[in-house]
């Protein structure tokens, strides 16, 4: 299903290289029978600045809802139903790079909001942070990563898809704004903390 829902090649495969997928999170939305939506968990950590792991975080993507059928709120009940399973299985957050236009209506807040930098030590306007729990994030300042699986190789992504049927490749407006947003990263400035 979301082979056909999300038109970015680079996205088309990626929920199939997952190593650290939590597959009691991989939920599957269903209007008429018919399989509309998914969402897909993958484990990730936070490196933190005085040297602990903190693993009990995961990140969520692809996220996909058949084009009929967006503008329905399923994308957004897929995420609610997920965090309430991720905080039952004792996770305290969920770690994302999404784009805050969209995330931001779901709960979701800017990672500087918990010291939470990307894999490169900068801030993002795309990390964003949802604390299952109050007070989850608190002291988890650090150094946000993804799963490995993220990292795949674009030869073996290539290869993955060769056998499936051909699909156009191509970029949504969404995509290609996210693909703009995603770079906007920066340092704190401590003359300027609160």
């Amino acid at each position: 299903m979301l082979l056909c829902s999300i038109k970015s090649q680079q996205h088309r495969g990626v929920c199939l290289v997952f190593r650290d997928y939590v597959p009691e999170l991989d939920l599957v939305a269903v209007c008429e029978g018919k399989m509309v939506g998914s969402i897909v968990y993958s484990k990730s950590k936070i490196d933190t600045s005085d040297g602990r792991t903190i693993d009990d975080v995961v990140t969520f993507g692809p996220l996909g809802v058949l084009p009929e059928y967006r503008n329905r709120g399923i994308a957004a009940k897929l995420v609610q139903e997920s965090f309430r399973l991720a905080k039952d299985m004792g996770f305290r957050a969920v770690i994302i790079q999404g784009d805050p236009r969209l995330y931001g209506r779901l709960g979701f807040r800017c990672g500087e909001k918990y010291d939470l930098t990307n894999a490169e030590g900068q801030f993002s306007v795309c990390l964003m942070a949802y604390e299952l729990y109050e007070g989850a994030l608190k002291a988890a300042g650090g150094c946000f990563s993804e799963s490995e699986s993220f990292g795949y190789k674009e030869e073996a992504l290539a290869e993955f898809d060769a056998s499936f049927p051909a699909k156009e490749k191509g970029e949504s407006a969404f995509q290609s704004e996210f693909g703009v947003l995603i770079t906007l990263n920066y340092k704190k400035d401590p003359k300027y903390a609160v």
